[in-house]
């Protein structure tokens, strides 16, 4: 089950869908849930894609995506990083593999006691996503030519 709601995850923090500033089109399930584990989150945004709400918001001074379930279960947090953010061995090893793509972006998914982190590349012929391994390598995750 993990396996299949991850491409629906990495669709919702990567691609907007339906977007509303208030709190009127989500559930309050949803909305008690989130502002439990979130209560000192500010400019709060909200989309909704199929089943999940994803909700945009800031905290101690970071952007962060939280995505719900429509049961109002927390099903994965996101971040914008860095790449000096990234774990030592992940950060050499995209240093050392792809030393002449620049990256457009970079985040770190928690899911389920889990972090990935998934980095978006890209140089003069094609763009790649690709998916941290542990802590250690990169996978391609999707590549896509110019």
């Amino acid at each position: 089950m993990k396996k299949k709601l991850f491409p629906i995850m990495l669709g919702l923090i990567l691609v907007s869908g339906f977007t509303f500033a208030n709190n009127e089109n989500v559930t309050p399930v949803v909305l008690n849930n989130f502002t439990t584990s979130f209560n000192h989150a500010t400019n709060v945004n909200w989309e909704k894609t199929g089943n999940f709400y994803k909700a945009t918001f800031w905290m101690d001074g970071k952007e962060l995506y939280a995505i719900f379930s429509k049961e109002g279960h927390k099903v994965a947090i996101a971040r914008n990083i860095l790449s000096t953010e990234l774990p030592d061995q992940l950060h050499a090893s995209l240093n050392n593999n792809f030393p002449k793509y620049w990256i457009t972006d970079l985040f770190e998914y928690n899911s389920h006691g889990e972090t990935r982190y998934y980095v978006t590349i890209e140089n003069s012929e094609d763009t790649q996503i690709l998916e941290s391994i542990g802590t250690i390598e990169w996978s391609l995750f999707k590549k896509t030519t110019k």
